[in-house]
């Protein structure tokens, strides 16, 4: 399964589930949207990677620690054939609620879920790899798209099951997914570069939140300052040392020797997951890229 899979789905598909859920279609006319409704819409444009509309539904109080730029950023939206195929399957989510603790302007939900496996389908659609199935003519999407309408319109696409609680909290007349950022681990990046200057690099971020179990994508730009052509990886390091091995490097573009033109400039992308059991009170990690030239 690619890498741009996982993370799409690595957030839903490490959980277990209960019971048989119940189909709950989003925003029927003339309802209001209560805790579970907004949730229902949530995981769905969530399971579609369509970042810049989950960003929504998340909460104020989450949002001020990030921007929607940064947020899709660090995810990696899908788009075109990709993010349309998404939103097909996503169509076919089940959620069913089993258990629901509301108290003044927080409830607690406690879901199970059905989601559509997004491995069966990989075969058709190029491992998910964006830049290949974007760059299809048009009547080969197109072909990708039917055959997927298709195998929805059979029943052929196999579901994962899995349960997650969600909190989330009103603001004014609306409910929002409480991701509770402020708790998270705050996640540094810099680079310590050659002697000579023939490099010039720096995170597209500086520094970023994370919780237990979330992923997140940082890019490095990287540029050959130099008149003639370079070969350059890294060195990745993680501190406090005691800690590092709590943050798992998922993808890296440079751990394998790179080539730069000269004057060529590019960005290279590392995808983390912090995981699931770093030690409570884990505040801080910092993640520095030494550069080194090999040619």
């Amino acid at each position: 399964m690619p890498s741009t899979v996982k993370k799409s789905l690595l957030f839903l598909l490490s959980i277990a589930i209960l019971g048989a859920p119940l189909l709950f279609w989003l925003g029927a006319e003339g309802r209001k949207s209560g805790p579970v409704e907004i949730l229902a819409k949530y995981l769905r444009v969530l399971y579609a990677r369509d970042y810049r509309q989950a960003y929504r539904f998340i909460s104020a109080a989450d949002r001020e620690l990030k921007t929607q730029t940064e947020y899709v950023r660090e995810r990696g939206a899908f788009n075109g054939v990709a993010l349309d195929t998404a939103r097909k399957l996503a169509g076919l989510i089940a959620i069913h609620p089993v258990t629901q603790q509301t108290a003044g302007a927080k409830s607690r939900v406690k879901v199970a879920l059905k989601l559509p496996d997004a491995n069966a389908v990989s075969d058709l659609l190029l491992g998910w790899d964006e830049r290949r199935l974007n760059a299809l003519p048009a009547s080969e999407q197109k072909k990708i798209l039917a055959r997927i309408d298709q195998l929805v319109r059979d029943g052929k696409v196999p579901l994962i099951e899995g349960e997650e609680e969600f909190v989330l909290v009103q603001e004014g007349s609306q409910w929002k997914i409480f991701l509770d950022w402020a708790a998270g681990i705050e996640v540094k990046f810099a680079t310590t570069l050659p002697s000579n200057r023939a490099l010039l690099a720096q995170p597209t971020i500086k520094e970023t939140v994370a919780r237990s179990g979330d992923v997140f994508t940082v890019g490095f730009k990287v540029k050959n300052q130099s008149t003639s052509e370079i070969i350059t990886r890294i060195a990745h390091r993680v501190e406090p040392k005691e800690i590092a091995g709590y943050l798992d490097l998922v993808e890296c573009a440079l751990l394998l020797p790179v080539r730069l033109r000269a004057g060529e400039e590019q960005t290279f992308n590392s995808t983390y997951m912090v995981r699931g059991d770093v030690p409570d009170g884990t505040k801080a990690l910092e993640v520095t890229y030494e550069f080194k030239i090999e040619n």
